[in-house]
């Protein structure tokens, strides 16, 4: 049976000062929302999920991305930042506070031009693009849980082959293996797994860093 070194406070102090580059504007960014947003911080990406974004947009010659769930705008920022001159993001979610607070961070940088923010519906957006055939080279998907299956099929109709759908929260703080735990956001992200596990259309995994994240590739 393979083993994985357990994630302690130290080693994950140790990952994110050996491991991530992190931009002044991004530290600026997650501190004010650890500070400030109380629970609801635990939305926010780590240091090192930003770091493995960066790196798949760089490796992969990523130029346009989609985001569904802004937050305070760190995940948006730590995407533009890894974008070539030309690259662009658009960032879509349905709350003004805390997307207010990320349009005032991303401003601070010149990279902030490349990303355009919507204020509506995910879906709604989604099915308009898919009717403006706009396509994108890399989808994050990062929102209501109980919509992955709906964002999923719709982000599959915005890629070009071989493009790249990355889900956040998958392992849903560790409660996904234990059958005991039934509430719906778990059922959710379980049904989810499944689903993306047998789906056909893509070739995907799970990996173990922060809450879990699910890589998938559109064959």
């Amino acid at each position: 049976m393979f083993k994985s070194i357990e994630n302690s406070a130290e080693l994950q102090k140790y990952i994110f000062t050996y491991g991530v580059n992190e931009h002044p504007l991004q530290k600026e960014i997650r501190e004010y929302t650890e500070k400030n947003l109380g629970n609801s911080a635990i939305m926010q990406i780590s240091p090192d999920q930003g770091a493995l974004l960066q790196f798949i947009i760089k490796s992969s010659n990523i130029q346009n991305c989609l985001e569904i769930g802004t937050f305070t705008g760190y995940s948006a920022l730590t995407m533009a930042l890894a974008l070539p001159e030309n690259g662009s993001i658009v960032s879509l979610d349905i709350d003004k506070v805390n997307t207010d607070i990320a349009k005032k961070y991303w401003s601070k940088h010149s990279v902030g031009k490349k990303i355009d923010f919507i204020l509506a519906p995910a879906l709604e957006t989604m099915e308009e693009f898919i009717n403006q055939d706009k396509m994108f080279d890399l989808i994050f998907i990062d929102a209501d849980k109980k919509n992955y299956k709906n964002y999923f099929l719709k982000s599959l109709e915005l890629l070009e082959k071989d493009g790249i759908i990355i889900i956040d929260n998958t392992l849903w703080k560790g409660k996904v293996f234990d059958l005991n735990i039934k509430d719906d956001q778990t059922n959710s992200i379980r049904e989810f797994n499944s689903f993306v596990r047998d789906f056909k259309g893509t070739d995907s995994m799970i990996l173990p860093i922060a809450d879990g994240m699910t890589i998938c590739r559109k064959l």
